[in-house]
């Protein structure tokens, strides 16, 4: 943890509406008076302000998001060989902490500003909203991390230097913040701002991912699982009924240059031309080499009439780009381009790793403006990846006994999804057996250790969710990590095309991106499910206080 204290920016309204002479008695301008700030609202909503930079939508101009660029994953193929972290970083800004500081300040100083109940339990909630969100970030990357409930000034040493607390007390410790927030923040306060419905979308979020966690990793085994799922059901349901609805058309949530009167997303981050704009499109529209979707994840979408590809008479193989888009799942269809591209088979410049060109974030309004000036805007919460909570945790949990899974679940969460993808519903058989067209199935590529219907639940949320920064999390809290081995030859193909003497492919005529003496990677249980913890970090604490995590 760094051993600083958090000053935040100057704010414009400490110096509005004052005289210049009482301006020079206040002293410097980029001075911070924790004193004399926390007086109004507005005040603590110009504090809040900088806690949206956490939701890194497309990236900042050049810096890459959580969208696409989050290639490390079973699902793509990026140009360079990618590996899990191999030494132990003197530093990183994944271990930090500024932000649970500064949400602790405003829970602390909240209550002396002169407003009502109402708004001091709602700016407490989004406090909370934040710090919640934080931790659940440094939990993914960390496991155990110190829980910090207050603020501190540098001489509380002892608190500064505390070591780190039990995954349990954290992430019940988020638990109840996502509750508070959930209860208290407003259903509605300034447009594209936290609001209830944003609470609970977070919710539905990280307790999903907590929930299934703590029921695959069984080294330790962890309680609660069914606790943090019956949490993410409840939230999930209750933003289902809060009014959004999808979006008749799916690349609309992802190519839209103004999300402001989008029905599907909760909330999205603003781009501005000459303000604020990213690089996503400006990269797949360059000649510079795109790292597309592997063999795996194209083989992932189903047939028109519902079914995988290994049981559909209607799949037609992958011979050929046409052969692979025919009787598909609309998805595919707009999440991968009309041609491919590839060495000796460039379209316009332009080529990808894997042959597949990532489409459904183009927008052909900006087709020509070049990287880093693209301003299409980026959801954060959406319906979708909701009601894909939903329908998971609803099956996780009839898998443990807690609950009883029946056909309206599907009906009102991933079926939802299949109409707009234009095919079937899925239909619920009991003891997590599905079908399709009254016709009971079991998918051959089927994970053995997985029940038919948790599977079709998780191959909705990977093709839906293609591109979108979910996967490599998803395998971490599924104890999945062993997807991105060598061993799985998938993920290391794209498409099938002929010889032209300077595209590498295998001996099915396979695009490889990479060499097979270069494609090495073994994951290790259970050392890859976290992060090395930065030995800068561990030198800073007494010796013996801050423990590495396992396996490093």
């Amino acid at each position: 943890m760094k051993k600083r204290i958090y000053l935040p920016v100057i704010l414009i309204c400490l110096i509005l509406g004052t005289g210049c002479k009482k301006y020079v008695d206040k002293g410097l301008p980029d001075q911070f008076d924790d004193n004399t700030f926390w007086r109004t609202e507005d005040n603590i909503r110009s504090y809040n302000w900088p806690f949206y930079e956490n939701f890194t939508g497309y990236g900042n101009g050049n810096s890459f998001g959580d969208f696409y660029f989050s290639w490390f994953s079973d699902d793509q193929a990026p140009t360079g060989f990618a590996k899990f972290t191999q030494n132990v970083p003197a530093s990183s800004s994944a271990w930090s902490f500024s932000d649970v500081r500064k949400a602790n300040i405003m829970l602390e100083r909240i209550d002396q500003v002169p407003i009502s109940d109402e708004a001091k339990n709602h700016w407490k909630g989004i406090a909370r909203f934040f710090r919640a969100l934080v931790y659940f970030n440094r939990v993914k990357d960390y496991g155990d991390v110190p829980w910090l409930g207050r603020s501190m000034d540098i001489s509380d040493q002892t608190y500064i230097y505390k070591p780190r607390d039990p995954r349990t007390v954290v992430m019940d410790s988020v638990l109840a913040d996502l509750d508070f927030a959930a209860a208290n923040i407003r259903v509605k306060d300034l447009d594209n701002t936290v609001n209830r419905n944003i609470a609970l979308a977070l919710k539905s979020r990280i307790c999903l991912y907590e929930g299934t966690w703590r029921k695959y990793h069984t080294n330790p085994q962890l309680p609660g699982a069914a606790k943090f799922l019956l949490a993410s059901k409840d939230a999930s349901e209750k933003v289902m009924a809060g009014g959004a609805v999808l979006n008749a058309d799916y690349t609309t949530t992802y190519n839209s240059l103004d999300l402001s009167g989008n029905k599907e997303v909760l909330l999205y981050k603003k781009y501005l031309p000459g303000y604020l704009t990213h690089s996503v499109i400006g990269y797949l529209t360059s000649s510079t080499p795109m790292g597309g979707p592997n063999k795996s994840a194209i083989d992932a979408f189903l047939c028109s009439d519902g079914l995988p590809i290994g049981l559909s008479p209607l799949y037609k193989g992958d011979d050929n780009l046409t052969n692979t888009r025919t009787n598909r799942d609309k998805r595919l269809l707009q999440s991968i381009d009309t041609v491919l591209c590839y060495n000796g088979n460039l379209v316009n410049g332009r080529s990808s790793s894997t042959g597949y060109r990532p489409a459904k974030f183009l927008q052909p309004a900006v087709a020509n403006v070049l990287a880093p000036y693209n301003d299409t805007d980026a959801p954060i919460f959406w319906l979708a990846e909701v009601l894909l909570n939903y329908a998971e945790a609803a099956a996780e949990l009839d898998n443990l006994g807690q609950y009883t899974f029946s056909q309206a679940d599907l009906d009102k969460s991933i079926n939802l999804l299949r109409v707009r993808a234009a095919i079937p519903a899925l239909q619920y058989k009991g003891a997590q057996q599905v079908a399709v067209n009254g016709t009971p199935y079991t998918d051959p590529a089927k994970d053995a250790t997985v029940p038919s219907l948790i599977w079709e639940v998780r191959r909705e949320r990977r093709t839906e969710l293609l591109f979108d920064g979910f996967r490599f999390q998803d395998l971490m809290r599924w104890a999945k990590g062993s997807y991105m081995n060598t061993s799985n030859k998938d993920i290391w193909r794209g498409a099938k095309v002929p010889d032209n003497g300077k595209v590498l492919r295998d001996a099915e005529g396979y695009i490889t991106p990479y060499t097979v003496a270069t494609a090495q990677r073994t994951f290790i249980d259970p050392k890859n499910y976290f992060q090395p913890i930065p030995s800068g970090q561990i030198a800073l604490y007494p010796a013996g206080v801050l423990a590495q995590n396992p396996g490093w």
